[in-house]
This record gives structure tokens, C-alpha cells and sequence, in this order.
């Protein structure tokens, strides 16, 4: 028969991995054992098993669900009628807002992801992949004279994911800037320079 959970399971189980977030952005994954986890935790490495099958469950199911809140909050823009300019700063508060509220999700998907197995990297960056052709495609509506020169939109593309990627190298929510007044900046000086550049040749 199988075992029931108990009421605040999911509780439980989110709480270990936004613990376990803390632990892998601030230590890396290869330095942190289940041991490290379980402390951070305040509880017992048998009960973590009772939730994840080791370290690895963790972190794959941590940057999977991270990149899907990317996704599952981008698409509804996607679809909305909006002026290009208007999507495009859409998407970028929505960035911002998520990896304001999880800052270690998202240290931990810029460092750790090399960490999984290539069958699950691969899955993971299959959703990245798709974030940036959301993103490339909302940029060519602004700029559709490059759409044509495939290299340039993505560099342009990658451009801007460096923009906003480190942030959280020096970004406080909390601080005198919020995310939404910082989305704003971004989206000013990304096309305040990006809707006057020419084109290659």
C-alpha cells in the first residue's frame, strides 16, 4: 500500500528546496552534501529521503520548477495584444520580478547546472532555449529590418540576458529600486540603444 502523505507535505518539500537553493548558491552543488542540506533544513538526512532520493532529485527539480515559473509566466504575455515595445517591457518586469523572489534558484541555474546528468541538462536547457526565442522573437517585432540576419538577433538577444542575468550579483530587491522601476531602466537603456543601431552592412 502505498504511504500517505501527510497534510503539509508540499510545505515541507518546497521549504527543502528553497533551503537547499540557499545552500547550493552560496557553497555550490559539489561542495554541499545531503548532510549540509538536512542541517540547513533543521532536520534529519532519513526524513530528507523521505521527500527527495538524494541531492541530484533536488537541484533537478529546483531549476526545472524555477525555469517553468519563467515560462508559465512569459507565454500569457506572448499572446496578448500589445505594442511590441509594451510586450518587450512586459517580459522584462516579469524577469525581474521572478528572479527577485528567487535569487537562489537562480545563482543556482547559472552555476550548478553542469552538475546534472546530460539527459536532464539537456531538458533544462531546452526550456532556456525557449525563454531566449521568446525573448529574440519579441525584439525582432521591434526591430523586424534584422530579423533576416540570424546571428545578429542573437547576439542581440544574448546581449540583453547579460544584462539582467547577474543581477544578482549586486541587485537588492529590497533596496531603493524595486524590480518593476529596474525593468524599467533596463528596457529604457536596452532600446533607448537598440532601436537606433543599423543594421550589418
Amino acid at each position: 500500500m502505498a504511504r500517505t502523505r501527510s497534510a503539509d507535505y508540499d510545505n515541507i518539500h518546497d521549504t527543502i528546496i528553497d533551503r537547499a537553493a540557499s545552500v547550493f548558491a552560496r557553497r555550490g552543488f559539489a561542495a554541499t552534501s545531503i548532510g549540509d542540506i538536512a542541517e540547513a533544513c533543521d532536520c534529519s538526512k532519513s526524513r530528507l529521503y523521505h521527500y527527495f532520493d538524494g541531492k541530484e532529485a533536488i537541484l533537478r527539480e529546483m531549476l526545472e520548477t524555477h525555469v517553468d515559473a519563467l515560462l508559465d509566466r512569459l507565454r500569457p504575455v506572448l499572446y496578448r495584444e500589445l505594442d511590441p515595445k509594451q510586450r518587450f517591457t512586459q517580459m522584462v518586469k516579469l524577469f525581474l520580478e521572478v528572479y527577485s523572489v528567487s535569487r537562489d534558484r537562480h545563482v543556482v541555474l547559472l552555476t550548478c547546472l553542469d552538475a546534472l546528468p546530460e539527459e536532464q541538462r539537456q531538458s533544462i536547457v531546452a526550456k532556456e532555449r525557449q525563454l531566449i526565442t521568446y525573448v529574440r522573437d519579441a525584439l525582432l517585432q521591434i526591430r523586424p529590418d534584422i530579423a533576416e540576419d540570424r546571428v545578429i538577433s542573437q547576439i542581440d538577444t544574448m546581449l540583453f540576458f547579460g544584462m539582467i542575468n547577474f543581477t544578482y550579483t549586486w541587485y537588492k530587491a529590497e533596496g531603493p529600486v524595486g524590480p518593476e522601476e529596474l525593468a524599467d531602466r533596463v528596457v529604457a537603456l536596452f532600446l533607448g540603444g537598440y532601436a537606433a543601431l543599423p543594421p550589418r552592412g
